[in-house]
Parts: C-alpha cells; sequence; structure tokens
C-alpha cells in the first residue's frame, strides 16, 4: 500500500478514535455473562434514543473486523488477457480484509470511521514474475439506530471517505541491496486513488457484560456483523511513480464485503 493510502486510514481512524473520546476498559469488563442476549424489556421502552449530553455520546462501540470482499477487478483483467504470454492468469476478484471501527450514538444517529486493508493477492507472471494487487479504504460513516435494546443494536449505516489501489508487476524471490540498485526497472507499481461511497447494515449484540444505567442498555465484549457495498470514483486514474499513465483502463474500488467484528462498547 501506498502513502495516500496509510494517510487514507491513519487520518479516519484518529478522527474516529477523537470522537469516541477514551473509551474505559473499566466498561468493557464483564460482571455478569450473557450468551444471548434477552429481548425481554421489562416493561421499558423496546427502542428507545440513546441519551446525548453536550458532544459526548455515553453509547459508544470500537472493535477489530475481519472477512472478505469482491472487487469489481475487470477492467485490470481486460488487459491482462490482452498479452496472456506475459499474464497466464487473471488476478483473483475475493480479498481478505482486516480493519477497524468505531462509533458514538447521538440519539438515534451514529456516527464514527471505519478503515480497511485488502490484504494482497498475487498470480504468477512470465519470466520468474508475478503480479499483485493490494489496496485499502477509509470513510466516516453516518447511520441511523433502528433497534435498540439489551445490548442488541442494528443500524443501516452511509460511508464517505477514500481508498487506494495497488497493483504490482515485479520479480519473484530475493535480491540483493546491491542488485536491486544496479537493476532498478526488477518491477513497476501503479496505483489508483479515489473518493469512495458506500452503504452497509451493521449488526452487533453484547455477548458478556452488563447492565448499564442508560434505559435498555449494556456495556461489555461484543460481536458484530456488517455487510455493505463500495462504490469508488477515481481521481487522476492510474499512476506509476506520481506521474499519470496513459491509455489506462478506468477503474474503482467497487464491489461487497462482509466482515465478522469483536470488540467492547455501550449500547
Amino acid at each position: 500500500m501506498d502513502r495516500l493510502t496509510y494517510r487514507i486510514l491513519g487520518r479516519v481512524l484518529g478522527l474516529t478514535t477523537f470522537l469516541i473520546g477514551v473509551f474505559s476498559a473499566g466498561r468493557a469488563l464483564a460482571e455478569e455473562p450473557l450468551l444471548t442476549p434477552s429481548l425481554d424489556t421489562q416493561g421499558k421502552p423496546l427502542n428507545p434514543p440513546a441519551p446525548a449530553t453536550g458532544v459526548t455520546p455515553k453509547l459508544v462501540g470500537l472493535s477489530a473486523f475481519g472477512g472478505v470482499m469482491i472487487v469489481d477487478m475487470g477492467p485490470v483483467n481486460d488487459r491482462l488477457q490482452e498479452q496472456r504470454a506475459l499474464y497466464p492468469t487473471d488476478l483473483p476478484i475475493v480479498f481478505p480484509i482486516l480493519g477497524g471501527q468505531g462509533f458514538g450514538l447521538f440519539k438515534r444517529f451514529l456516527i464514527g470511521g471505519s478503515g480497511a486493508g485488502l490484504l494482497s493477492r498475487s498470480v504468477d507472471a512470465a519470466n520468474n514474475r508475478e503480479i499483485r494487487a493490494s489496496g485499502a479504504w477509509g470513510t466516516f460513516d453516518f447511520g441511523y439506530q433502528l433497534l435498540r435494546v439489551n445490548g442488541f443494536l442494528i443500524a443501516p449505516v452511509l460511508s464517505l471517505g477514500g481508498y487506494g489501489m495497488n497493483v504490482t508487476v515485479a520479480t519473484k524471490g530475493e535480491v540483493g541491496f546491491d542488485e536491486a540498485l544496479q537493476n532498478p526497472t526488477r518491477g513497476v507499481s501503479l496505483t489508483n486513488n479515489g473518493f469512495l461511497t458506500g452503504i452497509s447494515l451493521v449488526a452487533k449484540t453484547i455477548i458478556i457484560g452488563k447492565r448499564t444505567q442508560v434505559a435498555g442498555a449494556r456495556s461489555g465484549w461484543a460481536l458484530g456483523l456488517r455487510i455493505g457495498g463500495l462504490y469508488g470514483f477515481p481521481i487522476r486514474g492510474w499512476r506509476s511513480n506520481g506521474e499519470a499513465v496513459t491509455g489506462d483502463p478506468p477503474f474503482g474500488l467497487r464491489g461487497g464485503y462482509l466482515a465478522l467484528s469483536l470488540g467492547a462498547g455501550s449500547w
């Protein structure tokens, strides 16, 4: 991943942490186990809004997630198919993803951010070379609480942010430092960066936790599921070493993803 990609992830996740604040570890410790959250509200409102005092939310969540994303690599693979002697195999379209997400609840509104890296996938090419692809994305998230009861939360989320995608052709195997300096054309790296929009559905439940002073809320360790889609708009097309590439195929990070999350929170 290039420097811009890391900056995208760093800024989004850093701002997310600032918005959420310092989440106390004590609130995340469990006092009573709960394998399956009860939907018995004991006469309380089924879907109370999250309270908001000033700008600090009382209900927050922070978690890491992992899953898979199916990326539309068609424009790149079409070019590889035109040179089958050099590239006998298309790039994969399924990428493992690892990332993180955080949010705060203000009344019924979810505000936060998320980001993930697409782990590198590669295929062999001719002349002892390989071609590989990787990337990352980061977004600000804006959602609405559809349901919140006894530590169970469901919210649709709209995301806005940016992405970076890399495609690299390089010689396989080890290389000495001096040899790399003497032969700097061992490979080429192409980057594509742009804006990103997305929509997803987030579901989370406290699996081990305790009740809080907030009506219908629990605090503790949580499992979650996030399923959604992303649609990217390239800024300037593909580039190599910061310079424009002519005749490049149109491309934007586009596809759907499914991820499981593990973290802590109070909702």
